[in-house]
């Protein structure tokens, strides 16, 4: 009788259980062989046992049988001779259960001889699938279809296997495909879809409960096969997990579609490898979270009843170039939406992203998201949350029909990531619609920026209720933390040093009740706080300045601090500024009125006057306004 010995798994997981677990397998795999050897050298001998030897109760197994085939006799020979009776112990079952007819006990034992079948189907190796069909897509195909009638694990082991059409997954799999090995495409289309052609869904009742995970590649081939194409496809499911593997070299599409799916899990992937040959396709995500909008969105089935991604959580992963092809376009991104529809509950954590063409991260209707400790490198841009133009068909209803409006997000939380030369636009960015529609409730917090080369460090446009503290930002091409058309928020304990444009700008539309405080400033070519577009209790102080202003000239003039264009009713306090380069430490244009100002240092700041108040009906004093 075949011996197992098992690796004992910790309980960590790590690259040790991972390979403890690989090894496990392998060995499970050799004994369940070696037991069928033994097991059919044993029926091909001669009987090793007699009946006389097998005891059964307080009887030998000899007695039983002479016994019941005395009975069976008895019962057959003597009948009536007017109609043969049914026997009546062919209605007792193997577990000595009786039924109401012979019928039903057959029936009965049948359904427990399947399932017995079935549950030794539930561990699955594609070897002897190979063996029986000759080609990877038919014995694949085969072992993925068993999951139809059984919850399966199949897994796939080392090796090299070419892929010429798309294979299809369904719910109740996990799918193990083992380290060291590569499942390459060899044709145009999809690798893997949940589900057929013919399906037609709704909500989250697709095919779900999947798992794909191992250690082993997908390499979409993108380098020879240059038409566009995804590897993974999934829709209207209800959990899926992809984890431990690697996706390569994407042509156009992308390494997984998310559309209309929900509890979903995508962790310690590496994404490695894109391009867009054609040039349509350069706003392509690795992870595309997504939506049933329509065919044009996601085409591999139905139905397109506007189901949306939403409770997915991406954490761990890796997204960069590969051997053969550059960086993604995007890492994740959402780009279509639907009026009244939103993706909601989103975690991007601890990932890192290097290289990408486009944003390294893109939410369009993202609803209670939190994107933290990832680490972003040399991308074109950085970490965007925005709102779709109300001119597009993203605002449309459900039938297409345009609507005029905007829905609002809320509850974004952007911390702890770290975002390295940034070469286009901004490092961290949430925007809603001018005139439309707002972003309420954001956190921006505990971020490093080092290298925006042409645009902002954070940026903030038409957002509501919002938190901007303790954020690096160092080395930026144009602001430091632009602030616009945004209301109830605060800039504070933010440490900005290098940057060409404004440190920390709040301007247009009334930015109403913002305070910026406790903030550090250092080497800073424009203004260092700049406040104006008719703004009212904007409170600024407690903030440290130096060397700030200095692409300050006598016909382009930086200052310090600068009130301007309106401001009213706020306050400059108790800020320390120093530094020649400026023109004024604090200039109060003659636009602004009721400033309270009061407490600061400014002797000795600017190559003009170190303080300069023109505002009107100026508050110098801390006394109250009654």
């Amino acid at each position: 009788m075949a011996n197992v010995f098992l690796k004992r798994i910790a309980s960590a997981w790590d690259r040790i259980a991972r390979n403890n677990l690989n090894d496990n397998f392998d060995s499970i795999e050799q004994g369940f062989t070696k037991a069928a050897a033994e097991l059919n050298a044993h029926k091909n001998a001669s009987p090793a046992h007699k009946s006389e030897q097998i005891q059964h109760g307080l009887f030998t197994a000899a007695n039983r049988l002479d016994n019941l085939n005395a009975r069976f006799a008895n019962l057959v020979v003597n009948h009536d001779g007017e109609d043969v009776k049914e026997v009546v112990d062919l209605r007792v079952a193997l577990d000595a259960s009786t039924h109401p007819t012979a019928k039903d006990r057959f029936d009965y034992d049948f359904v427990k001889l399947m399932k017995k079948i079935e549950d030794m189907a539930v561990f699955v190796s594609l070897r002897p699938y190979l063996e029986k069909y000759g080609n990877f897509d038919d014995a694949m195909q085969a072992a993925l279809d068993l999951s139809k009638s059984t919850p399966i694990t199949l897994v796939v082991p080392p090796g090299n296997y070419t892929q010429t059409r798309t294979l299809r997954i369904f719910r109740n799999t996990r799918l193990i495909v083992q380290g060291g090995a590569v499942i390459k495409r060899n044709f145009v289309g999809s690798m893997l879809v949940n589900g057929l052609e013919t399906d037609n869904f709704s909500g989250y009742n697709g095919h779900g409960n999947i798992v794909i995970e191992g250690g082993g590649t997908f390499d979409s081939n993108g380098a020879v096969i240059k038409q566009q194409c995804s590897v993974f496809g999934f829709a209207h499911a209800d959990g899926i997990i992809i984890r431990d593997i690697t996706v390569l070299d994407v042509c156009g599409g992308h390494a997984f579609d998310c559309a209309g799916n929900q509890n979903v899990l995508i962790e310690n992937v590496k994404f490695k490898g894109y391009a867009d040959y054609v040039g349509d396709r350069w706003f392509s995500a690795a992870i595309q979270i997504d939506l049933m909008r329509s065919s044009a969105n996601f085409g591999a089935f139905g139905s397109y009843d506007q189901t949306v991604t939403r409770n997915i959580v991406i954490r761990g992963n890796y997204f960069g170039r590969s051997s053969k092809l550059g960086g993604w376009a995007r890492a994740v991104d959402s780009h279509t939406s639907t009026d009244g529809v939103w993706y909601s509950v989103i975690r991007i954590l601890d990932n890192v992203i290097e290289d990408t063409t486009e944003y390294a991260i893109s939410g369009n209707k993202w609803y209670d998201t939190r994107i933290s400790g990832n680490k972003i490198n040399n991308c074109a841009s950085g970490i965007r949350i925005l709102l779709p133009r109300v001119t597009t068909q993203y605002t449309q209803d459900a039938n297409g029909n345009p609507t005029g409006r905007v829905n609002k997000t809320k509850h974004h939380v952007i911390t702890e990531n770290t975002i390295t030369n940034i070469t286009k636009n901004h490092a961290i960015q949430v925007y809603g619609r001018k005139d439309y529609q707002t972003i309420d409730d954001v956190v921006i917090s505990g971020n490093v920026i080092d290298g925006v080369v042409a645009r902002h460090g954070i940026h903030i446009s038409d957002v509501y209720n919002y938190t901007i503290a303790n954020n690096v930002v160092d080395n930026v091409g144009h602001h430091g933390i632009l602030i616009t058309r945004s209301t109830y928020g605060s800039a504070t304990a933010n440490t900005l040093r290098s940057v060409k444009g404004n440190g920390i700008r709040i301007e247009e539309g009334r930015c109403n009740n913002v305070t910026v405080a406790n903030n550090i400033l250092k080497d800073v070519g424009f203004s260092g706080i700049s406040v104006s577009g008719e703004s009212r209790r904007v409170r600024v102080f407690f903030n440290t300045l130096v060397d700030v202003g200095t692409r300050a000239t006598e016909s382009d003039g930086y200052d310090g601090i600068i009130f301007l264009s309106g401001v009213a009713r706020s306050m400059c306090a108790f800020n320390d500024i120093t530094g020649l380069g400026m023109r004024h430490g604090i200039y109060l244009t003659n636009t602004c009125s009721q400033i309270s100002s009061y407490g600061n240092y400014v002797k000795g700041a600017g190559f003009d006057d170190s303080y300069n108040d023109n505002s009107i009906d100026p508050i110098t004093s801390t006394a109250n306004v009654i």
